[in-house]
């Protein structure tokens, strides 16, 4: 029982740094699993010492390159995400802005796939890059079947602030998020910076759940001047990995879906989604 309790501590670290963009310490990762210090300071260095885990000169501790080397196992194993890689390229390419592909991970917009068109602009991603859920015009579409009020409580109300600094309101968010399954697509501006914007459409699985979406970012202008042409464009790619998605299965979008029917780790006691 011990030994299943301290492999349970474990992920919770190995999840929990997954999802900062920077070093922590000890101590603070202690208080955000609401865990002894004295059990992470031991797990931690046995983590360290295996290099699961990496600890600079500071004492903060960040994921190591055995973390690393496991993604590149699982890369080696995929058969979704190659696809996947091809289209948003060849996207990025004829469209010649940022593209990506983007699912819902611990209640955070997560780049999953990430590729840059061939136009010179100020617009980057970074593949692993996280988001609140509400500055993001993929979350509109991914949100579609999710019930309200497990929405209400699993997004904090920080994650509503938008890059303008306004507060986005939840009823308005929820009408986009009604607005975006009727039309099967959304197109946002101005919700990370007022000089950009976003288009989306759905990646559907077997049961024609949204479990990604493909999506692109660009100056506002380039997006009124192009949209319709735009959206042409992402459907012609989502509907080759939809095409794709009913005939094989894909353990990480299917597991995303799910999980946001389920309360994130802290929320209301339950520990379903990761």
């Amino acid at each position: 029982m011990q030994r299943a309790k301290g492999t349970d501590r474990i992920l919770d670290i190995l999840e929990h740094l997954e999802t900062e963009t920077r070093p922590v310490s000890r101590n603070a990762l202690a208080k955000a699993l609401n865990c002894p210090r004295s059990t992470i300071y031991s797990l931690v260095d046995q983590l360290v010492a295996r290099d699961w885990l990496t600890q600079d000169d500071s004492g903060t501790i960040s994921l190591g390159h055995r973390v690393g080397l496991l993604g590149l196992a699982y890369s080696r194993n995929a058969r979704f995400e190659p696809v996947a890689r091809e289209v948003v390229q060849r996207v990025a390419s004829e469209a010649g802005v940022v593209t990506e592909i983007n699912i819902a991970d611990s209640w955070q917009q997560l780049v999953l796939i990430s590729a840059t068109g061939r136009s010179r602009n100020y617009l980057r991603t970074v593949e692993g890059s996280r988001y609140p859920l509400p500055i993001t015009g993929s979350a509109r579409l991914q949100l579609a079947d999710i019930p309200r009020d497990v929405i209400r409580r699993n997004i904090p109300d920080e994650d509503f602030r938008l890059g303008s600094g306004e507060i986005l309101p939840f009823e308005t968010f929820c009408a986009e998020i009604d607005q975006a399954r009727r039309d099967g697509h959304f197109i946002a501006r101005g919700l990370i910076d007022r000089y950009v914007g976003t288009a989306g459409v759905p990646i559907l699985n077997r049961h024609g759940h949204c479990v990604a979406t493909l999506s692109i970012i660009l100056p506002q202008a380039d997006l009124d001047a192009r949209q319709n042409d735009l959206l042409d464009l992402l459907r012609r790619g989502a509907d080759e990995l939809s095409g794709y998605l009913r005939a094989a299965v894909w353990p990480m979008g299917d597991r995303a879906y799910g999980h946001l029917f389920h309360d994130r780790v802290g929320v209301g006691g339950a520990v379903g989604a990761r």
